[in-house]
């Protein structure tokens, strides 16, 4: 009964193994995770979208760099808009990898908050924000690199 046991533990341990290395693929390997939020910018609001971007967003997600939550994080304009509602900005979010975004989630809050100086603050400033600009959508992606 021992050895048998020992067996089946021995061959669930080696399928633990097995499995993520049947899952990699031969022509690239799995890099960070990008979350990519497309945002519109209501008509003649962009220096409120900028100043807010300048005085919370940024201060924030450098502390978030610094803790070691956000690799790095870009914005980028949209030169070609396709309809009046298209999006005007996007955000991209790097984060190590799955796992970080799960890390932040908890840990994320408090420091908002004391940014903002208190949990109304920090939900009325997301009210006025939607003033001004609209998520049109947002994404996660995995980064891969080629082989």
């Amino acid at each position: 009964m021992r050895k048998s046991a020992l067996w089946l533990c021995l061959m669930v341990s080696l399928a633990a193994v097995a499995l993520p290395l049947v899952a990699q693929s031969p022509h690239y390997n799995p890099g960070p995770v990008w979350r990519v939020s497309y945002i519109h910018i209501k008509t003649g609001m962009a220096d409120q979208y900028w100043t807010d971007i300048s005085q919370n967003f940024k201060p924030i997600y450098e502390e978030y760099k610094k803790q070691g939550w956000v690799v790095d994080y870009k914005f980028y304009t949209n030169p070609v808009t396709e309809h009046p509602d298209d999006w005007d900005v996007a955000l991209a979010i790097e984060y190590k990898n799955w796992g970080t975004l799960d890390e932040i989630a908890g840990k994320a809050t408090t420091m908002v908050e004391k940014h903002y100086g208190s949990h109304e603050a920090m939900v009325d400033a997301a009210k006025k924000r939607a003033e001004y600009s609209t998520t049109v959508k947002s994404s996660l992606a995995r980064e891969v690199i080629l082989k």
